[in-house]
């Protein structure tokens, strides 16, 4: 059973709390991008499967998504560009009662200048070109809500991503970080 609102409202405040999960690898600290792996991994449901590029990858469990999400974070750092991941845009569109499929524009912020924040400085008299390092792609994600009903109160049963399409995100990734998957 799900609330009378429907399934987005609930999956729009789910990628706010993935987003949040996300900014805090954004100071790039060690202990940071552990604990900002481990609040993102808490997103996926057991047996996520992430599409990137023609290819597909189960990922069986939380702290299987968490290591992977921590080595991917580490390697962003270690090539140079940070892990300040900032969420742009969402659009959700039901695709059920229990299901939506989430689209989320995502920025790496590279030295702290966004592209809005250089959009916003051109023109400004006096200031310095600041320019953005950083780049935008769009991810979707698969977004799944069970619920019951017990006693008149509504029982989340299971909440999260069952999938996560990142072709965007990969293939933007490999033309500013060519060896990234070498290392």
């Amino acid at each position: 059973m799900s609330s009378n609102t429907g399934i987005s409202p609930h999956a729009t405040a789910f990628i706010h709390s993935y987003a949040t999960a996300t900014s805090v690898a954004s100071s790039s600290k060690p202990s940071d991008l552990s604990a900002s792996a481990t609040q993102m991994s808490s997103h996926y449901l057991p047996n996520l499967i992430s599409f990137t590029l023609g290819t597909n990858t189960t990922i069986s469990t939380q702290e299987e998504a968490a290591k992977g999400t921590l080595t991917h974070l580490q390697k962003l750092v270690k090539a140079g560009v940070g892990a300040d991941i900032r969420m742009i845009r969402v659009a959700v569109k039901e695709v059920g009662e229990f299901a939506a499929t989430v689209f989320v524009t995502w920025e790496l912020v590279v030295d702290g200048v966004s592209i809005a924040d250089e959009e916003k400085l051109k023109g400004k008299e006096g200031e310095g070109k600041k320019k953005a390092k950083g780049w935008r792609w769009r991810n979707c994600y698969g977004y799944r809500r069970m619920t019951r009903e017990v006693e008149g109160e509504e029982v989340v049963d299971k909440e999260g991503f069952e999938y996560i399409v990142s072709d965007e995100e990969v293939g933007e990734l490999i033309k500013r970080v060519p060896k990234y998957f070498e290392s």
